[in-house]
Formats: structure tokens, sequence, C-alpha cells
């Protein structure tokens, strides 16, 4: 009998101490339990600036589409266009992987700055963006959640084609960008945050030791620029849809400044391709004041 009643006493306590606490009661009534941790996506979301720290897994190709307004040249401003560019990233171990970015096309319509006409601009190639080749090194790996990926990279852009302006009505064609060399370099974090949040920082610059007719504000055809841009993404684990924000800078701190903020959503399709798009709005005077991008990643 003492036996029975020892074995109901401890499994009625064993019942009260797994109740919840009434509201204000914690401490009187019992263990609380803990708030179930929501599980996080494992996919390799990319933002549409920012690039990772990390070092892929996977080959992945990226195609962008880039429409833009009131993008101002060395000679052309008031440049409404659009830009279409491709983007291959190769890992070559766990810490290195090669990134090869290539413009496509550039058209659009532009004021000549000299004589105030309509230009028409169209060409095989990007505004300041050449076809490049960079490599990147992975040199910190986060031991978990709170800790940060940290990596370098190095690379070199040369320009393999040119965009004609053509003046209106007298069709008098000019070509832009028909030059042109630039080293890359900078430093890239991501950090896993809580609650599925993702934070991606990069900065870096970009030195034009030779080009023509693209600075932004000046006449020089050698010219600095520095790359700035933060990301925040949300991502839990099966979502049907991931938002983010980002943050972009890119000027010399002194003549030209450029600042963008881009909100924008991550669609996946499938387990290894996601769809971006994203607007960006232009918070300074200088770079362009709008600007839509869409961005479609392949992993194979």
């Amino acid at each position: 009998m003492t036996k029975t009643t020892t074995t109901i006493s401890a499994l009625l306590l064993s019942c009260v101490a797994i109740l919840p606490a009434s509201a204000g009661d914690s401490s009187k009534g019992g263990m609380v339990l803990p708030t179930p941790v929501e599980p996080c996506s494992d996919r390799e979301i990319q933002p549409l600036f920012s690039r990772y720290a990390q070092t892929a897994t996977h080959w992945t190709l990226r195609a962008g589409y880039r429409s833009f307004k009131d993008v101002e040249l060395q000679e052309i401003d008031e440049f409404d266009g659009s830009t279409y560019d491709i983007e291959l990233l190769v890992p070559l171990s766990d810490s290195l992987q090669l990134r090869f970015y290539y413009p496509l096309k550039t058209e659009g319509d532009a004021r000549d700055i000299a004589t105030g006409g309509d230009v028409d601009v169209d060409g095989d190639t990007g505004l300041l963006d050449f076809p490049s080749l960079t490599l990147e090194w992975q040199f910190k790996k986060a031991n978990g959640v709170g800790d940060y990926n940290l990596a370098a990279y190095l690379g070199v852009g040369y320009l393999r084609d040119y965009l004609d302006s053509e003046t209106q009505p007298n069709g008098q064609t000019d070509r832009i960008n028909h030059r042109g060399g630039a080293l890359l370099f900078g430093i890239k974090a991501d950090k896993q945050l809580n609650n599925c949040w993702t934070f991606v920082g990069n900065v870096g610059g970009r030195y034009y030791w030779e080009s023509d007719d693209i600075h932004p504000n000046s006449d020089s055809d050698r010219f600095f620029l520095l790359d700035a841009s933060a990301a925040f993404i949300y991502a839990p684990s099966n979502a049907w849809i991931y938002p983010a924000v980002e943050v972009v800078y890119q000027g010399d701190v002194s003549d030209y400044n450029s600042l963008q903020v881009v909100p924008q959503v991550i669609v996946p399709i499938g387990s290894n391709v996601d769809l971006n798009a994203g607007v960006s709005v232009g918070v300074l005077d200088d770079g362009p004041s709008t600007e839509g991008r869409l961005q479609l990643n392949v992993r194979f």
C-alpha cells in the first residue's frame, strides 16, 4: 500500500511540473516551457548586390537584368536604360573560389552634356562594370550562430567591347567605354543571426587604370571608386518567399557619392533555383534615382 501511494504521488508531482505557469505566476505555478526554435533554411540564398564570404558548395550561375534611370557618365547624363549580365561562381576548395562576371548588353536613351541633344546608347558591354575574373579566399570560418565568415578577394577586369552613342537627329556617332582596365579588391563578411536572419556585408574598391568617358563626375580616365554594401535576409526553413533589404554605396567619398536602399524578395523555385526581384531608391544626388533588378540563380 505504501509503495502504491508513493508511485501515485510521484506521477501527480510529474504532471504538475510540466503544466505551463499562469501569467504572472511563473515563480509559483510550475515550469515554463521554452519557445520552440524556428528551423532556418540551408539554401545558398543570394541577395542582389552583396556576396557571401562563405565559400559556395555548388557551382552557381547568375543571370541578371537591370533597368535604371538618371545615370550620369563623363559625357552623358539623364541616362535611362537597361543592362543584361551573367556571373559564374566556381568553388575550387573549401576556402577558395573563382567568380567570372560578364556584361552582355546595355541600351537606353540619354542627354549629351556638351550639346544638350538626345543620344541613343547601345552596345555589348556594361557601364562601370567590366568583364572580370576574381579569386576569393575565405580566411575565417564561423563556428556557429553569431560568429563571422570572413573572406578577401582580388580580381582584374578588362573591357572587351564598347558602347555606341548616336546623337539625334543628325545621327553622329561616338564610342563610349571602348577601352579600359580595372583592379578589384576587398573584404567580405557574413554572419548567421538569431531568428533566421543573416547579415552579408562587403567593403572594397575598384581602381580604373584606364577607361574612356565613364567617370561619373570628372574628366579623368584614371580613378578609384569605393564599393560597400550590407544585406539582411530573413530565411526560415520551407518558406515560399524570403524578404531582404540592402544598403549599397558607391563613390569616392568626395565629389561622387551614390547611396541606394534596396528592398527585395527572393523566391525559391525547386531545390536549386532562386529568383530575386528588387527596386532600389537613390537617396543622394549621384547614381541612379531608381533601379529595378531581376536575378536568376541556378546551382548545379
